[in-house]
């Protein structure tokens, strides 16, 4: 049996928790420039934390067997999240190898005619690999988004010239509209042969956008990820949005975990 002590404590951490959700969900959503999907998901896990909180005095009769059930079904669940969670970490952690042939820059929303804070932060470790090895190409890969004045390949060449990349090693890409098309249209400019590839992302996203690169490359091409700075505020929820994302390409077939 509960004692009461615990009941009380399980009912103000049930609140705790609903209060950080909602709280969070105000902080990334005010003011919110970034258009992030799944963004009610803060705002519903607080109720859900809410209406725990809630009926937690109510001490509701459910049977042993009840609560094992529940407790077997929420255990695959936990176990799945962990390790998903557990691999975009990995993820971030990705720096490329020394002397690749090609790293491919994936592209990102814009402002105006130059590139986000995250793209901007893509650009930057992008550029401190290419000064750092001379004989790497580039390609910077995204199309012209509908709010767009230009293609997202367009400013990120523009910005890589003007940190003194010279231009013969850019290779522009200006058709994709989605990261598996990026990388798809990215390896379709390779002349071939064994060549190694650094995929450059925020690192939230590393770990798919690799495993989508090793699906599309096969053995033809030797895939590193290059992990660019995300904004502090805005991981926890790209971390949610990640790993919805990277279920859904396993399911479809589209990535490669390993």
């Amino acid at each position: 049996m509960e004692t009461q002590f615990y009941c009380n404590m399980k009912r103000a951490l049930y609140f705790f928790l609903s209060a950080v959700c909602l709280g969070y969900y105000l902080w990334i959503g005010w003011n919110n420039d970034f258009g992030l999907s799944l963004l009610p998901f803060w705002l519903v896990l607080a109720g859900v934390f809410l209406l725990l909180g809630c009926v937690q005095p109510l001490r509701l009769r459910v049977s042993e067997r009840l609560r094992r059930i529940v407790r077997l079904c929420l255990l695959p669940v936990l176990a799945l999240v962990l390790i998903v969670e557990g691999c975009i970490f990995w993820g971030m952690t990705k720096k490329g190898a020394d002397g690749l042939d090609c790293i491919i820059v994936l592209g990102a929303a814009l402002n105006g005619d130059g590139p986000s804070t995250a793209l901007e932060a893509r650009l930057e470790t992008a550029a401190d690999y290419l000064e750092a090895n001379p004989e790497t190409e580039v390609i910077v890969s995204g199309g012209q988004g509908v709010s767009e004045i230009v293609s997202e390949a367009q400013a990120m060449n523009n910005w890589l010239v003007a940190r003194g990349v010279d231009p013969d090693r850019i290779r522009m890409e200006d058709q994709s509209t989605d990261t598996a098309e990026n990388i798809r249209y990215s390896l379709a400019m390779l002349d071939g042969g064994e060549v190694r590839v650094g995929v450059v992302t925020s690192n939230f996203h590393v770990f798919r956008a690799l495993g989508i690169a090793r699906s599309m490359a096969g053995e033809q091409y030797e895939m590193y990820g290059l992990a660019a700075p995300f904004s502090p505020r805005l991981l926890p929820h790209y971390l949610v949005r990640e790993f919805c994302s990277v279920c859904v390409d396993t399911l479809r077939g589209n990535l490669r975990w390993f």
